[in-house]
């Protein structure tokens, strides 16, 4: 015991700043929404700060303190409560992008200032390097004092939080601002106070924690990162727990450091141990505790698509360009190679990100591990040049699979936290390794292909790479994947209740991006001939760093990828060792504009116009009946199962303590067109969730078709037949109104099967076009079909959903408030389509809807919510006769039926 005793006290005082740093994040992130990855900017800037008034003005270290921690603290704390109002209503990714922004800023401001060399500090605290002996332990005073002000500045907090009359405010303002308000107290204000604690809280850290560590801005970066292990371990909101995981972190991490002396290859398991514990506390966390409240969030600006000749042209225009280079400019041809490189990856990245909609900031691991990969390869093994570069990127391919994982199950914030501690944890522990980079300076050899050793030889293989991996990106854009995986970044729910696997989507596209990260590794490593560990391409930084150039982009794939290439240009003519810290600041700033503006303009209307009248944009114009293809029929398949449609038994549906639907029970046949009504709040659309499968955390027994389906998933719901709408309409925002009709078949025929999400084969395609064409016309939207579904109005985005609903194989449809948006003569006409769906395809449709006219006029069989139970059931003519239900729904109103249409009278 007394041998680990040192190591003990030691890691109680780095574990108590991890709590302390820790502490402030999970306040900041509690009452504001933001998960703030600049909290260790924040210390960075403090710590430099501090250094610069102590060492070069000559402050004493208690004055220096104060400017640095609680002057300059509240000041960034102000700064980051606006910064968070602005990003608040934005989707998560330009959150992260936005707090991203501000790491470059910090670090590259930083660098330029300060050089690239950590800052040594002297312990400035009273007697901090004095010791005493305690149970024949050495401690130093400085070690005390930091244990001591962590714990209590952490226990100041939580009397706060717990005790005062703004704790409480903060408390309340987490769960309902506007209830906040309305009780008098200013929502921002208390928020404008947590992030000036929290800031404040991540300023001391850096200052106490530089004496030990010494001054690095990506180094101190990493603090928040380590304290995002202590904040996952307290579920992002417990404080106590936080800080007592920092402490526990610290301390596990520093005993570590005992035993893998004797273990050389273990040397970075101390480091890596607070990534270790964050990735795996997001893997086994139940996801109820990494939930946040769903606020509304803007639609991104529609981004234009041009015409395929423009894009052709271009393409030529631009290889051209490139091939050109080194025509104009020999001596800068390693730059050139470079940018190339970083192109190839910044495709990769944008086919997770801009395509699929995930996160990752892993792709600097997948790099490096494809470098260190294709090495082996070549040189251990012999392997021919273009060979090794294929099976070295699918080495990587299994990793990319693993880092799919966390994206099943976390939402697009976590799963960029967990990506991130990933790529630190791989930097860490696996870089080092004999079987990783060597434990040689120079890293691994990255030899060149034979006949291709020059500078200018190799760029135009390069060139060739990049040129493959563009046209590999538009292919993937214009197969069923493409489309898949544009659907699930608009829509995730939505495609999988139509049939969709997303889980296998997501390991399908992060094992592609794995790929070709991989790809753009070597490619750089062989451009620079080496292969080195400490490589900045290969950092968990250059990760952030490419996250920001791909926001600040503002062209589709594969265009984007001339951001890489593009500041290795600037870099090559000006050559100045700060240029490259300088440029992340210029990105950092572009990046924080992007996000709080909801993402790069789209190009004005007049220019668009411009383009499409020169190069020729053709517009589809209906079909005749001539010229369309004939009928498919739509949903005539077998029903799976006895068909006898949707039978609900005791279905009862918890939240919390709160139970929002008890005991309902009701059957919906085929052929007929149920009805599901109640007030506000009745429990429609959670009894929907629990039948479609969104939601399984049930009581009760769902059948379709005679298939108990109680623990099936949403997906295995939707192939069995069953489809749906929603409340408010989820539509995949950036595609056509045609590509989201079609959706609705095409995400069933994906399904589960790797191939099938793939490619869609002849017959397939035919038949989602006919499908598509025949129900756009039924819903009247035909003249909608090449129109970006972002840009409808609500009524027209209600027919949308309906005829992708209509389009695909369902025979069951779950339709709720379909009618909401659209005026009295569209009601009508909806109200017609659904009579001739049932008659002519014997569809069953369960109806929830306000407009009782479209009620009584459609529905045989109604059944009456209110307050989560089952008030009444009967035919229209009974339930409008019920003196219950029109106390409990209808209030003083009369349903009069005049012919097929009900007519709602006062």
């Amino acid at each position: 015991m007394n041998a680990i005793l040192p190591f003990i006290v030691s890691g109680i005082a780095t574990g108590a700043i991890y709590g302390l740093a820790a502490s402030g994040l999970v306040l900041t992130y509690k009452t504001s929404g933001i998960f703030n990855f600049a909290h260790g900017a924040v210390a960075a800037a403090a710590a430099y700060l501090f250094y610069f008034l102590t060492q070069d003005v000559g402050l004493p270290w208690g004055a220096a303190l104060v400017l640095s921690v609680f002057v300059l603290g509240p000041v960034l704390g102000w700064l980051f409560e606006i910064l968070g109002r602005q990003l608040a209503p934005q989707p998560i990714a330009l959150k992260v992008v936005g707090t991203i922004g501000v790491v470059l800023v910090v670090q590259g401001v930083a660098r330029a200032l300060f050089g690239v060399d950590p800052l040594h500090l002297p312990q400035y605290l009273p007697n901090g390097d004095k010791t005493f002996r305690l149970a024949d332990v050495v401690i130093t005073y400085g070690q005390v004092t930091v244990t001591a002000i962590a714990l209590l500045a952490v226990i100041g907090l939580y009397v706060l939080f717990r005790f005062s009359r703004i704790g409480v405010a903060m408390r309340a303002v987490v769960d309902d601002s506007d209830l906040v308000g309305l009780h008098g107290t200013n929502a921002r204000a208390v928020r404008r106070a947590a992030w000036i604690i929290g800031v404040t809280f991540a300023a001391l850290s850096g200052v106490l924690i530089a004496p030990l560590v010494g001054i690095d801005a990506v180094v101190l970066t990493y603090l928040a990162v380590q304290a995002f292990g202590a904040a996952a371990v307290g579920a992002f909101s417990n404080i106590p727990i936080t800080f007592a995981a920092g402490l526990g972190l610290g301390i596990v991490a520093d005993v570590s450091k005992k035993y893998v002396l004797e273990v050389p290859w273990l040397s970075g398991l101390p480091a890596s141990l607070p990534f270790i514990i964050l990735f795996i506390v997001l893997l086994v966390m139940p996801k109820r505790k990494l939930a946040r409240p769903i606020a509304a969030t803007k639609r991104p600006p529609l981004q234009w698509r041009g015409p395929w000749s423009l894009k052709m042209i271009g393409g030529v225009v631009v290889v051209a360009v490139l091939a050109l280079l080194p025509v104009l400019d020999a001596g800068s041809i390693s730059y050139f190679t470079v940018g190339i490189a970083q192109g190839i990856l910044l495709l990769s990245l944008g086919l997770l990100v801009r395509t699929s909609g995930q996160i990752s900031l892993a792709h600097g691991a997948f790099a490096g591990l494809g470098a260190v990969a294709f090495s082996q390869l070549v040189t251990d093994a012999g392997m021919p040049w273009p060979a090794a570069v294929v099976l070295g990127a699918l080495i990587v391919v299994p990793v990319g699979a693993l880092i799919a994982i966390p994206a099943i199950r976390l939402s697009t914030l976590f799963l960029a936290v967990a990506t991130f501690g990933f790529g630190l944890l791989v930097e860490q522990l696996v870089y080092p390794l004999g079987i990783a980079f060597t434990t040689l300076a120079e890293g691994r050899l990255m030899p060149r292909p034979e006949g291709f050793d020059s500078d200018l030889q190799f760029y135009y293989v390069a060139l060739l790479v990049l040129i493959v991996v563009g046209l590999v990106m538009l292919l993937i854009h214009s197969t069923r994947l493409g489309r898949v995986l544009q659907a699930m970044s608009d829509s995730p729910t939505a495609v999988g209740v139509m049939g969709l696997n997303t889980d296998m989507t997501r390991v399908i596209v992060f094992c592609i991006s794995a790929f070709f990260a991989a790809v753009a590794g070597i490619v750089y490593g062989v451009s620079v001939n080496f292969a080195v560990g400490g490589d900045p391409f290969f950092s968990s930084f250059n990760s952030l760093v490419f996250l920001a150039l791909l926001a600040l982009a503002p062209f589709a794939s594969p265009w984007y990828a001339l951001f890489g290439v593009i500041p290795l240009v600037l870099q090559a003519y000006v050559q100045n060792q700060d240029t490259v810290y300088w440029l992340n600041v210029v990105f950092g700033v572009f990046a924080v504009m992007v996000a709080v503006q909801g993402g790069t303009p789209a190009m004005p209307v007049r220019l668009q116009a411009w383009f499409e009248r020169i190069f020729g944009r053709r517009h589809r114009a209906p079909a005749s009946d001539a010229a369309r293809p004939a009928k498919t029929p739509v949903a005539t398949r077998a029903p799976a199962g006895d068909g006898s449609g949707i039978r609900v038994d005791g279905l009862t549906v918890r939240f919390g303590g709160v139970q929002a639907v008890s005991d309902v029970g009701f059957v919906a046949p085929m052929g007929r067109v149920t009805g599901l009504i109640g007030p506000n709040g009745a429990g429609k659309t959670t009894t929907f969730n629990a039948v479609s499968g969104l939601n399984r955390n049930i009581q009760g027994r769902i059948r379709l078709h005679g298939v108990d389906v109680t623990r099936s998933g949403a997906a295995a719901r939707g192939r069995l037949g069953l489809g749906r709408t929603f409340q408010v309409p989820q539509l995949c925002e950036t595609l056509s109104v045609a590509a989201n009709v079609a959706m609705g078949r095409e995400a069933g025929q994906a399904g589960g099967n790797p191939i099938s999400q793939v490619v869609a084969t002849r017959a397939e395609r035919r038949t989602t076009r006919a499908a598509a064409i025949e129900t756009m016309e039924l819903c009247g939207i035909a003249d909608l079909a090449d129109v970006q579904a972002g840009a409808l109005s609500t009524g027209q985005r209600r027919l949308v959903e309906l005829a992708r609903v209509l389009a695909g194989p369902f025979d069951m449809l779950l339709l709720d408030e379909p009618s909401s948006g659209l005026d009295h003569d569209e009601t009508e006409r909806f109200g017609e389509i659904l009579r001739r769906i049932v008659a002519e395809r014997g569809t069953g449709i369960v109806l929830v809807e306000h407009d009782m006219s479209l009620v009584m006029g459609i529905c045989e069989h109604i059944y009456v919510l209110d307050f989560g139970k089952l008030l009444e059931q009967g035919s229209p003519a009974a339930i409008a006769a019920s003196p219950t239900v029109r106390a409990a729904y209808l209030g003083s109103e009369e349903i009069v039926t005049t012919g097929d249409i009900a007519e709602v009278v006062s």
